[in-house]
């Protein structure tokens, strides 16, 4: 590449984007606003927020038991000082209870019009049996009381089973009843606030039972734990803006790069200076690096604006809020320290320069700044999975999280930021590749894009159904085009995401297997693509690929399915043990196992082995890879067969290990230029799977041929470790063996130009 062909495209690209006046103000203006403006309008709102009293009916208050009443006269909480609070926001009304034999069914009649119709939020019911209840109990723990030290009258009438029950739903089916309206937020407020004056009222009813018994209710207080918090307070405070900050930086990253990879790529296309710009002395590459470098500029500079301007606000409202003396709040959103600005910056260079590519490679496909717009959302749907999932409490860095692309790096970053430095150096290395493979690969596609003539000059037009489906029928392919191939794979990701809920947990019998396994794979899987090669391609045999394939190939194909088997074995186990399996996932799997051991071998290798090998790998290596090879995209043909091969599988470890199988079988369909390859090794793979579950499952005994390469632990078939590293060699020459010339798919080419 030529250095100063890039820097003169990043001072041109740059001089155009400081003109423009709406990219300036959405890059460095607006984050300077914002957040001040937010901030004084949140300041605003929080004067109208204001604790509002509710009005709650009690309904034969005579029925409380006069010893310790709830009310008293003025009908005010007869309680201690404990409950001031939900008591002075509550405002109580009285009404004796019907002697007129209205009932208690038509009493709730009245009390639940008087709800709906808001004449109160809540109607309490105290029916004429609770104080005798009460008595029951009191009398209940008196016959203890016999047989009893004062030791063991607190543990039964505080400790027991029964009055724990009761402490959780203290009266449900006591003589007392609630009438609420919980589609109304003052009396779901209601309810919450009685709920708390009745626990402190059995509070002190069982503290005056003990005092008549002769027991100090000191012995049922709750234990005071005293804690000692060892983490520094600039870690304490910075807790929470090492969970929010990373998340606001990231999002307006990406949003700080889209807009201005919109203006380089569809905007220069409106303007029609694109076509000067590819006819220049510049590479294709140079001229995406230096485009690369001005939204990565710019991508930069609106984060770290953006994160500036957020971090001084916040802090001036902690400090307003201190000066409330709301110091709680002030301690929790505390300061960020200025290691941890260091580094989320750290942070933002890798990630920016990711999202640079990102949708620079994106804005290439608008055809205008208007389409290009649209695309931002999908971009972000995407994206904002991998940039929340730091944020939930439960997960933490390690070598499962650590693989996962931009959340890795965030997590990294928020063990830097909490100073946990020796888990982040164990990490490190891992994240570092994640993240250098992801920037790689969209700076890969971003160049792709600007080497396609059929990206770059693609014009604006208007879309007609009637002309679209004309065009459809008449300019069809021996294989399907791109769109066509990745609108298959997405119907079926929808497809298999419904049938996940329409199936539930209807596998009982081998029926069930049977009808589930045929209802996927021949409907859900192989169904879409069959419609769409009948219908959008000229030829069934080869928009599935399905071609000679050279008798050397085929053999070394099938070697390759034994060799490579186990591999994916421990690969299987690696990746059990990096995301381990829920006890739920595998008891369903013990309960599907438990069904097919039970059938004949035959029947189940027939079912579950060959029936989904032939489906899956005509669809996703025949018709999507078929429609993605085109125009040398062998890249993105194996990449994204890959992965729609990996979510057809519902488990996330099996997902796993299908992507990365699905690589090995994607080179293979691009150098064999069919699918028959995949499918021998696909099945091989399969038989060998459930061949060595099915069999010591059924208690067979390992064949003395075979203990070579297998070995017997725990009732369990397992390969020998030498076996394991002879089976590498052995694949090793097998994948070289069909990788000795060029991919055959220029067959298919030459067939697409007659």
């Amino acid at each position: 590449m030529n250095w100063r062909h890039i820097q003169l495209i990043y001072h041109r690209e740059m001089r155009d984007q400081l003109r423009d006046r709406r990219t300036l103000f959405t890059i460095a203006v607006l984050p300077l606003l914002l957040y001040p403006l937010i901030g004084l309008l949140m300041m605003q709102v929080a004067q109208f927020n204001r604790e509002y009293s509710v009005r709650i009916r009690v309904v034969g208050h005579e029925n409380w038991p006069q010893a310790h009443p709830l009310l008293d006269p003025q009908r005010k909480l007869s309680l201690p000082t404990s409950v001031t609070e939900p008591a002075r926001l509550i405002e109580f009304s009285t009404e004796s209870w019907p002697v007129d034999g209205e009932g208690l069914d038509g009493l709730r009649r009245t009390s639940s019009s008087a709800v709906q119709l808001d004449l109160v939020d809540a109607v309490l019911i105290v029916k004429p049996e609770f104080q005798s209840h009460m008595q029951r109990r009191l009398a209940s723990a008196a016959i203890k009381v016999e047989a009893s030290n004062a030791a063991e009258i607190a543990t039964e009438l505080v400790g027991s089973k029964v009055v724990a029950e009761q402490a959780t739903a203290p009266f449900t089916d006591d003589g007392l009843e609630l009438v609420v309206n919980l589609a109304r937020d003052h009396s779901q407020l209601a309810q919450s606030r009685l709920q708390r004056v009745l626990d402190s009222w059995q509070q002190s009813w069982i503290s005056q039972e003990l005092v008549l018994a002769g027991v100090s209710p000191q012995l049922v207080e709750p234990l005071v734990l005293s804690q000692t918090d060892v983490s520094p307070v600039s870690v304490r405070r910075a807790m929470l803006w090492s969970k929010v900050l990373p998340f606001v930086m990231l999002v307006w990253a990406l949003t700080g790069a889209f807009y201005p990879a919109i203006d380089l790529c569809a905007g220069e296309k409106e303007r029609g200076t694109l076509e000067t710009l590819l006819s220049s002395p510049a590479r294709r590459n140079e001229i995406v690096w230096g485009k690369l470098f001005t939204v990565a500029t710019f991508s930069i500079s609106s984060a770290l604006l953006n994160l500036f301007s957020m971090h001084a606000t916040a802090g001036l409202i902690v400090k307003q809020l201190a000066l409330a003396g709301s110091s709680q709040a002030a301690d929790a959103l505390g300061p960020l320290p200025i290691h941890a600005l260091g580094w989320l910056v750290l942070l933002l260079l890798p990630m920016a320069a990711f999202f640079s590519a990102l949708a620079l490679a994106v804005a290439a496909l608008a055809r205008s700044t208007k389409e290009g717009q649209y695309y931002l959302m999908p971009l972000l749907l995407v994206t904002l999975p991998l940039v929340s999932l730091p944020m939930i409490p439960s997960l933490s860095l390690n070598l499962g999280t650590s693989l996962v692309p931009v959340s890795g790096a965030d997590f990294l970053v928020r063990s830097l930021i909490e100073g946990r430095y020796a888990e982040a150096l164990m990490h490190l290395p891992v994240v570092v590749m994640v993240t250098i493979a992801c920037c790689l690969l969209s700076i890969r596609w971003a160049i792709r894009q600007f080497e396609s003539e059929s990206v770059m000059f693609r014009e604006s037009d208007r879309w007609n159904l009637q002309s679209w489906l004309h065009h459809l029928w008449r300019d069809r392919g021996m294989t399907a085009s791109p769109a066509e191939a990745i609108l298959c794979g997405l119907i079926i990701l929808v497809a298999m995401f419904f049938a996940q809920f329409m199936a539930g947990s209807s596998i009982a019998d081998w029926n069930a297997v049977v009808r589930m396994t045929v209802a996927v794979q021949i409907g859900l899987i192989l169904m879409p693509c069959l419609l769409m090669a009948l219908f959008l391609t000229r030829s069934l045999r080869h928009a599935l690929r399905i071609h000679h394939v050279q008798p050397s190939h085929l053999v070394a194909a099938i070697c390759l399915g034994v060799t490579l088997h186990p591999t994916y074995t421990a690969l299987g186990n690696a990746i059990r043990y990096v995301y381990s399996l829920g006890d739920q996932i595998q008891a369903a799997l013990a309960h599907f196992s438990q069904i097919i051991y039970a059938q004949p071998l035959w029947a189940v290798l027939l079912l579950l082995a060959v029936l989904p090998a032939m489906c899956e790998e005509l669809t996703f290596r025949g018709f999507i890879f078929g429609g993605l090879v085109k125009q040398g995209g062998a890249l993105r043909a194996i990449l994204i067969t890959s992965l729609f091969f990996g979510f057809t599988h519902t488990i996330l470890q099996q997902s796993i290990a299908a992507t990365i199988m699905g690589v090995m079988l994607g080179l293979i369909a691009w150098r064999t230029g069919g699918v028959l390859c995949c499918i021998a090794v696909h099945v091989i793979n399969n038989v060998l799977s459930i061949g060595l579950a099915w069999m010591p499952a059924n208690h067979y005994e390992l064949p003395p041929s075979l203990s070579w390469c297998l070995r017997v632990e725990n009732d369990t078939w397992l390969y020998q470790p030498q076996w394991h590293t002879i089976s590498v060699g052995i694949a090793l020459v097998m994948i070289a063996i069909l990788f000795n010339r060029s991919p055959e798919t220029q067959r298919v080419v030459q067939v697409e130009a007659l």
